[in-house]
């Protein structure tokens, strides 16, 4: 399992807008959803600066993700477009391999 993270500052004002985008009904998780491979996303804000935010996506197969991403390049190109007007600065920390995760029953993590 992988585990793609990002962080992002988001400018201040614009906080409700791209929790909206990203969060658990928003359309960047639904177009993951499409993908037989994603598990599902841990979306952190910052508890001392409110317009830093942290993604965390969860992949079963790195080489599925690499095709979800290519298959779908016209609709992430159309939220990253969206997501330019609601950021200051997205910075792609990492891409890890997830060695204690939780144990998934039922929806995806992202619909609990």
């Amino acid at each position: 399992m992988i585990a793609v993270v990002w962080q992002f500052d988001v400018k201040p004002g614009k906080e409700q807008e791209f929790e909206q985008l990203y969060g658990v009904d928003g359309e960047w998780t639904a177009m993951n959803r499409h993908s037989r491979s994603y598990l599902g996303t841990s979306f952190l804000r910052d508890q001392n600066r409110s317009t830093r935010y942290v993604l965390i996506e969860y992949w079963s197969e790195m080489l599925v993700y690499e095709e979800h991403k290519s298959y779908r390049r016209d609709q992430f190109a159309s939220l990253d477009k969206q997501r330019q007007t609601l950021v200051v600065s997205v910075e792609p920390l990492g891409l890890f391999t997830a060695l204690d995760v939780p144990e998934r029953a039922g929806p995806t993590w992202s619909r609990r």
